[in-house]
């Protein structure tokens, strides 16, 4: 090969950094353009500490008989008995039927010994069955029994190897009830079983089926300001609101869904009975709220929660959290303490809550 003169060699450099320079300018605008328009999580944090996020992948492999799109959602949230030594683990599996196929996803974290972990294997994974209302194990973690006998939750992936094992459920409120959405809550006595140390507590379920409801889909509008809680207190007061800032009507519109989860709704439980709904618009005042790393929205930390005058208010906080952060949107779940009170009266509580900005 002959050699080019100085000035070919010359133009031939510079051409040649142009079109580097070109590459990592296209390549820049595409993973910008990607966040912003995917929703893909930028990252996951820890009170400031950043964790691997999952991946986006699923595999369909049954393709269903009908293109009817169907969700289904049980969570289940183990909370201690005692406030000092607080234990939180939630577990979620979700799963669902669309055009391509079957799909389960799973989501679990730990509050432990003051700190949040998330669950290794939070993701999709491939649905083994066209029975959706049976929950079929993800890649860590697996669940058997049912309200009636009590449930057995078992994980074992990563650091943690953790059993939870409940009584018999005892429903608590059934807010809607319909062929197409219906959703109910309920909670168990449990025994938590982590680092081979027993944890007596209780176990919330809190079960959701929506027809035409795509879990893998991004619906705008679905959460603004969503803040959800679940807590108890000392004297064995089972005490569950959330809020949503959302505006119900037009989200129906715009999906054209005939049903979605009511914006806000509580109730207050003791003693085997309902012993108040909560009124709406529920009197839910942030007292304090904090920006994360990596995002454009404020958390609320803290709060005033005013119920009625016989019963009193709620003040909560939070005690730590743990965050999935997206540029324009988030999830963060959160260890809550705080007291009622009645004049004088003060009456310790705790738990569980999450946020949707």
């Amino acid at each position: 090969m002959l050699l080019s003169s100085p000035v070919d060699s010359t133009s031939y450099i510079c051409q040649h950094h142009f079109m580097i320079v070109n590459r990592y300018l296209a390549l820049s605008f595409y993973v910008i353009s990607h966040f912003l328009w995917s929703g893909v999580s930028l990252a996951e944090t820890v009170d400031g500490t950043e964790v691997p996020v999952p991946s986006e992948t699923v595999d369909a492999e049954l393709v269903p008989p009908s293109s009817e799109v169907l969700f289904y959602s049980d969570r289940f949230i183990f909370r201690s008995e005692g406030l000092d030594d607080l234990m939180i683990v939630v577990f979620t599996f979700e799963r669902g039927r669309q055009e391509e196929g079957y799909y389960g996803e799973f989501m679990g974290a730990i509050f432990e010994r003051n700190r949040w972990a998330f669950f290794e294997g939070n993701d999709k994974y491939s649905y083994a069955s066209s029975d959706l209302k049976k929950i079929f194990p993800s890649y860590y973690a697996q669940i058997e029994g049912s309200d009636e006998s009590g449930f057995q939750l078992d994980y074992d992936g990563g650091d943690y190897t953790v059993k939870v094992s409940s009584g018999p459920v005892q429903e608590i409120s059934h807010p809607q009830s319909s062929v197409v959405l219906d959703k109910k809550i309920g909670v168990a006595e449990a025994v938590l079983t982590v680092h081979g140390k027993e944890h007596w507590g209780d176990l919330v379920h809190e079960s959701l089926f929506w027809k035409g409801f795509n879990g893998l889909r991004r619906y705008k509008g679905l959460y603004k300001d969503y803040q959800g809680f679940y807590l108890k207190s000392e004297a064995g007061q089972q005490i569950y609101f959330h809020k949503n800032s959302a505006d119900q009507r037009a989200f129906l519109e715009k999906y054209a869904f005939s049903e979605s989860p009511l914006p806000e709704d509580g109730v207050i439980y003791h003693q085997n009975k309902e012993v108040r709904q909560f009124d709406t618009p529920i009197a839910l005042n942030t007292i304090d709220r904090k920006m994360p790393p990596f995002a454009i929205y404020k958390i609320p930390e803290r709060w005033e929660v005013i119920v009625n005058p016989e019963f009193g208010s709620l003040f909560i906080w939070a005690r730590k959290k743990i965050s999935i952060n997206w540029l324009l949107g988030g999830y963060v779940m959160m260890a809550i303490e705080g007291v009622i009170k009645n004049g004088e009266q003060e009456e310790r509580l705790w738990g569980f809550a999450e946020y949707f900005p």
